[in-house]
């Protein structure tokens, strides 16, 4: 079990310089990953595309604003068009009170420490233009854009489809360990992530109401295959050990007898793949298939 920081250090870059939002890429903090927040779906989806419209067009996170087209959202995530402004508009007054909760060292006293960082600092929208804006919170800005070390990338047509922001966060969780294959996480700390601690007291109700619709949807939408077992302390359940395996099916994109170029790696890698071993995969693949 990983404690509340992470020192796992996924190697995979891909480019967000991508036009389509079927191509855009996902990249957080491991730290932000890590940190315990409970948001809605759609607040969930509004932070997701404000990450890549930012790393896109370098606008929003020094200064200014993060814009966001109310079209294209309901495009990108399959909602109805003539229902998701308004939507939105509720979305954005309720992400406006939401923060996070990060652990750290205190430098001085060595110390844990403990704090809590508002996801935006502002929020508008934009009557008549179908579109909303907002800007990152100040202290969050670290957590999305210096991201040279320690990050988690994914394309966010992975959890497009996704209709439980459990399976979004747990994708999440899951995907830092695509290339070691597992992971253990201790309940306790799993539910304080997602932000319900204080619910599903009853093992059997957690895997109900979460753990298994959250999996199920992994398994159906995402690039990734997850199964648990069980670990006890005595005799109750207190660690689940998730084995995670990358989406069996093969790239199907001809390269007709030529050599992968760095733009198609980068496309084919496999999240938390770094580009040495990405090249040796796909080189291992016939050429019609990779």
């Amino acid at each position: 079990m990983m404690g509340y920081g992470c020192n796992f250090t996924p190697l995979h870059l891909a480019s967000v310089d991508m036009p389509t939002s079927k191509q855009a890429i996902i990249v957080k903090s491991n730290k932000l990953v890590e940190a315990s927040y409970r948001l809605d779906l759609i607040e969930q989806r509004i932070i997701l595309s404000a990450i890549v419209e930012a790393r896109e067009t370098q606008k929003g996170l020094t200064d200014g604003f993060v814009t966001l087209e109310a079209k294209r959202f309901a495009q990108t995530f399959g909602m109805d068009e003539n229902s998701v402004y308004g939507q939105l508009k509720d979305a954005m007054k309720t992400l406006f009170n939401r923060f996070i909760v990060a652990r750290d060292i205190h430098p001085e006293s060595g110390k844990q420490r403990v704090s809590m960082i508002r996801w935006i600092s502002s929020a508008s929208y934009i009557d008549g233009a179908g579109a909303f804006q907002l800007r990152f919170a100040t202290d969050m800005l670290p957590y999305i854009t210096r991201l040279e070390t320690e990050f988690t990338s994914y394309r966010l047509e992975k959890i497009g489809r996704m209709s439980s922001a459990n399976a979004v966060r747990l994708y999440e969780l899951l995907v830092q360990y695509l290339s070691i294959g597992e992971r253990e996480i201790e309940i306790a700390w799993l539910k304080e992530t997602l932000g319900i601690a204080d619910e599903y007291p009853r093992m059997d109700n957690l895997k109900r109401r979460v753990l298994e619709p959250a999996l199920a949807q992994i398994n159906e939408h995402s690039d990734i295959r997850v199964s648990y077992t069980q670990r006890k302390t005595g005799r109750t359940v207190t660690h689940l050990i998730f084995d995670i395996k990358p989406e069996s099916k093969p790239d199907q994109v001809k390269r007709k007898g030529r050599k992968l170029s760095d733009a198609e790696i980068e496309e084919r890698a496999h999240p938390g793949e770094t580009w040495e071993a990405a090249r040796a995969r796909l080189d291992q693949i016939p050429l019609e298939l990779a």
